[in-house]
């Protein structure tokens, strides 16, 4: 009885009624074995077709306020394919009731035998469902480890390829049918990188067409029909296919089981036309094109997607310009989701599938981010992503770091970020430009505050002749006398070696942004110069010099936090440009004598 009135309920909020469009429904709680009904899916072209279902099973109380159907699918091709990956969201009815969709399988099944998500459970989506978010969702905010990544990009493959993508998988009751993820736009080489870094999420990518600029329109959906939810559009098009369960007015319910389970989204929701189905023994698929946007999708829940009919979804424009080693240029233009789990994400694949698709993608080689390559923020500074990376590592450090800039940016814990766009300028050369630090000398080792001191810098570059680059170095006048140790080195060695220079969270966005626009680059040589210190670095502050009173209170436990000791501090930092990205580092000794 309790069912049957909160099914009532949702009719009333939903407009499902035995006068509306949408069928009757049949509940859970009077779905029987040995009930034998209909679904509805899509086998070839956008014909909507019948197959028979019959209840062998209920798996009640699974979850809270979640339970399942067992259902036997037989007809037109399922006795060669089974249950298809792409069915999911098939409405499933039962003497002209709607019982509920098709959304789970097991693998290696003898028979076709299909988990169905109740009606009433998907329905809960559509009656819950609010206006449509007016933002980004929120982030998940930062920690110092988090910033530290940025001192230590060799960890951000395993974050981008391994950790993330295992965020976007929502836990189920069993397992799903796999989301068919259409790629094109970026070939073979392309695809085959795309293909690890999204399957650990949840997809079953495959080579596909996009729909274009000039896309196929799409038919009316109806309840069967197949569908598409646009992660990425344009010349990159990454579109996730599966089935509508229920339309009503404008509004469209699809899937039976969650895409990510990230509640509030805006993905652009499309037709799709079913190319193929591929038969195998662990789970066959369909495979589908986009066709024309007809809305958005606004709700990820457990129980399924809920789109709206004819509105605009809100994506981020991604502008790619790669030079290549011929001097060609191609140029990219597409649209990501603007999430903030999916679009660092999304962007990486993007940026690796772009270069694996024109270059090769292993191996050493220089990738220069030009000027302009920028994160185009609404009322706050540019992120700049300019730089210089060469060697076995170029391809990962230059994708990564750029998607991982802009993780950070979307899930800061200051203020929502109004992120206009995405533009890389990014050149490749087969040659690793790279030169090795081997040695640093002075002209002199003993100096006054206020002098000056001559260095020379000894490089050998990839496959060429060594150099010798010089720098004057200039001492401070408040430079305080004693030994002063002097890194000489490339970017990341010289951040390495700063032991004062561990990450601690800014105070705003402001300050964050001015934070990334500042990190030293790879084709700089750095020397910098530690005295002796005993302060204390306070919410991104530098309290030098403190008296040992103050700074034994102000590091007690507990007493601060995003508070760290300092045992030296900089007091001069300059830097010698080259045409190569910089390795190595050399230390050196100088001593400053009274004034």
């Amino acid at each position: 009885m309790k069912t049957r009135l909160l099914v009532a309920l949702l009719a009333l909020a939903t407009g499902v009624s035995t006068a509306s469009a949408a069928p009757p429904i049949l509940p859970f709680e009077d779905v029987r074995p040995g009930m034998r009904g209909t679904g509805k899916t899509v086998f070839e072209g956008t014909r909507v077709e019948t197959f028979d279902v019959e209840i062998v099973g209920l798996l009640p109380n699974i979850g809270p306020d979640q339970n399942l159907i067992l259902g036997r699918c037989s007809g037109g091709p399922l006795a060669d394919t089974g249950v298809l990956a792409g069915m999911s969201g098939s409405p499933v009815f039962v003497d002209g009731k709607l019982v509920g969709a098709v959304a789970y399988s097991w693998g290696f099944a003898k028979e076709a035998i299909a988990g169905i998500t109740p009606i009433e459970e998907m329905l809960a989506v559509a009656s819950a469902s609010g206006p449509p978010p007016a933002g980004p969702r929120a982030g998940a905010g930062l920690t110092p480890d988090d910033l530290g990544r940025l001192y230590r990009p060799e960890h951000l493959p395993a974050f981008l390829g391994v950790e993330l993508p295992a965020r976007l998988g929502a836990p189920t009751v069993a397992p799903p049918l796999q989301v068919p993820l259409t790629v094109s736009g970026l070939g073979a080489g392309g695809f085959a990188q795309l293909v690890p870094l999204l399957s650990g999420a949840g997809f079953r990518p495959v080579q596909g067409a996009g729909a274009g600029r000039a896309a196929e329109p799409s038919p009316t959906l109806e309840p069967g029909s197949a569908m598409g939810l646009k992660l990425a559009r344009g010349d990159v098009d990454l579109t996730a296919t599966g089935t509508v369960t229920w339309v009503d007015g404008g509004r469209v319910l699809a899937f039976g089981h969650p895409l990510f389970g990230l509640g509030r989204v805006d993905l652009p929701l499309t037709g799709a036309r079913v190319e193929l189905l591929l038969a195998s023994l662990q789970q066959s698929a369909r495979l589908a094109t986009p066709l024309s946007e007809v809305g958005a999708v606004r709700e990820d829940r457990r129980a399924g997607v809920l789109g709206a009919l004819e509105v605009k979804p809100r994506m981020l424009p991604v502008r790619v310009q790669l030079a290549d080693q011929r001097g060609q240029q191609h140029d990219y233009s597409f649209d990501i989701a603007d999430d903030p789990l999916l679009s660092p994400l999304l962007l990486f694949a993007s940026l690796n599938g772009i270069l694996a698709s024109r270059e090769r993608s292993f191996g050493s080689a220089t990738l220069r981010l030009r000027e302009g390559s920028v994160i185009k923020m609404v009322g706050q500074d540019d992120v700049l992503l300019d730089n210089l990376f060469a060697g076995p590592t170029a391809f990962e450090y230059s994708t990564g770091i750029s998607a991982y800039i802009l993780y950070l940016l979307m899930n800061n814990a200051w203020q929502p970020p109004e992120i206009a766009g995405v533009n890389i300028l990014v050149e490749y050369g087969d040659a690793p430009l790279t030169g090795r630090i081997q040695r640093v000398t002075l002209d002199r080792y003993r100096v006054r505050p206020g002098e000056s001191v001559r260095a020379s810098v000894l490089v050998s570059p990839y496959r060429g002749p060594e150099r010798v680059l010089t720098r004057e170095i200039a001492i401070p006048q408040d430079a305080p006398p004693g030994r002063l140790s002097i890194h000489v080195g490339g970017a990341l060695a010289v951040s390495r070696a700063d032991r004062a220079a561990e990450p601690l969270l800014p105070n705003d966005l402001a300050q964050f942004i001015w934070l990334i626009n500042n990190l030293r680059r790879n084709d700089r040589i750095y020397i910098v110069a530690y005295a002796e210190d005993s302060g204390v670095l306070l919410s991104g502050a530098r309290l030098p010099n403190l008296p040992p009173s103050v700074a034994s209170v102000l590091t007690r436990p507990r007493t601060l936090g995003n508070l760290s000791v300092v045992s030296r501090r900089g007091i001069l930092e300059e830097e010698i440009a080259t045409d190569f990205a910089v390795e190595g580092l050399a230390r050196i000794q100088l001593e400053v004598l009274e004034p």
